[in-house]
């Protein structure tokens, strides 16, 4: 099936099933002496079983790759995540579970009330000496850091239920935040905070429906979330009739909820609409005189990345439509929000800072990205943004 890809970029979501341990010997150039320490990304990495693409690009079993450097030299291990989904589908050599977009044989009966099954495919956070592989929908997996090998799902004494893929560390006090959504009568968004091995739940926020919301940014007091309308009809996913994918529909109708939770945990939760967007990662956030800054990658809606994401592998994945980077500014007095859009290219994504500044005032923001008269493929640069001269 990987003998025909459409596409130069095609190449990069075929699967690799071997697993490495070795020492880098080829190296360009001289490594800097005092670069010490080890890389760690994890990443989908099966994308296919039985000559059949997975359904969409968030389906593929995880593996985590570590690049270490050391005084002996670089040395590279990668690992796939021991999931039950990658045990079971690994033995059988078919779709046995359900996923973001796989559904299991047999129609609406094999489907009707199973659950995505964890994948441990999107992130990886290290916690306390933990590393923790990290997905959407479930509790993160503990990995050992030196071998790579799974140790199994780590709920921390039962407080984590559903642990989003991109938690935030405050670099002044250790603590690390992240949240869940779970789904239900009510669609409920709960915040953690984990310190030293110890996981807090925040108070849980009732949302206005069921969304799909996957980042956030910290702040001096909050943690704030864009809640963008990107509607879940959980009924039509529970019973089985869809995939979770394809139970998923943008209402433009509706407003972006802006929504912050004190990081204390002692005072209610605050709204704040806004028009309209989606956005799948921020690059930062920070309060300045009175105003909460936000830094992200914009879409106007969800229909052209959501069907990017979904041909992956064969997908054009057209420039327009897609995200450009954007710094919001909300006035906390009045709740007004302004708006601006950087020049750095198209088909924005993935903006990253220096952690060193996360929840504070950064200078410089990176995105990858094309250059602006791309009018197509997926991305083949980065761009660095210097917010003090732009």
């Amino acid at each position: 099936m990987n003998s025909h890809l459409p596409h130069p970029w095609s190449a990069g979501f075929r699967t690799l099933t071997e697993e490495h341990s070795y020492r880098v010997e080829e190296i360009d150039g001289a490594v800097p002496s005092n670069l010490r320490g080890t890389l760690f990304r994890n990443g989908p990495s099966r994308n296919d079983l039985g000559g059949k693409w997975f359904p969409h690009w968030f389906d593929g079993d995880g593996m985590i790759s570590a690049i270490r450097f050391a005084d002996d030299g670089i040395h590279y291990r990668n690992r796939f995540v021991a999931t039950d989904n990658y045990r079971d589908e690994t033995k059988a050599q078919r779709i046995v579970h359900r996923g973001f977009g796989k559904m299991r044989p047999h129609g609406v009966l094999g489907n009707a009330f199973h659950q995505p099954s964890n994948v441990s495919n999107t992130s990886v956070v290290m916690e306390n000496g933990t590393l923790l592989s990290l997905w959407e929908g479930g509790p993160p997996m503990a990995l050992d850091a030196t071998t790579l090998d799974t140790k199994g799902i780590e709920t921390y004494a039962g407080a984590l239920k559903a642990f989003s893929a991109h938690p935030k560390i405050d670099p002044a006090t250790g603590e690390l935040f992240n949240f869940g959504i779970d789904y239900g009568p009510k669609t409920t968004l709960t915040a953690y905070r984990l310190e030293r091995g110890i996981a807090t739940r925040l108070p849980p926020v009732t949302l206005p429906y069921p969304v799909m919301n996957h980042d956030f940014v910290l702040t001096k007091h909050f943690l704030v979330f864009c809640i963008g309308p990107i509607l879940v009809k959980p009924f039509r996913f529970l019973l089985g009739f869809r995939s979770f994918d394809r139970a998923l529909h943008w209402d433009g109708a509706k407003p972006t909820q802006i929504l912050l939770i004190p990081r204390d945990g002692r005072s209610p939760p605050r709204w704040i609409e806004t028009d309209a967007f989606f956005q799948f990662h921020f690059a930062n956030g920070f309060e300045q005189d009175g105003a909460l800054v936000l830094d992200l990658a914009r879409y106007a809606d969800y229909s052209t990345i959501g069907q990017a994401l979904r041909d992956y592998w064969r997908s054009e994945w057209p420039a327009e439509g897609m995200a450009a980077l954007t710094r919001l500014k909300v006035d906390l007095a009045t709740g007004r929000v302004e708006r601006r859009t950087f020049d750095t290219g198209t088909s924005n994504e993935f903006p990253t800072i220096n952690p060193a500044f996360a929840g504070r005032r950064q200078r410089y923001a990176y995105i990858a990205c094309n250059p602006a008269d791309r009018t197509a493929v997926l991305q083949q640069q980065l761009a660095r943004i210097d917010f003090e001269t732009s």
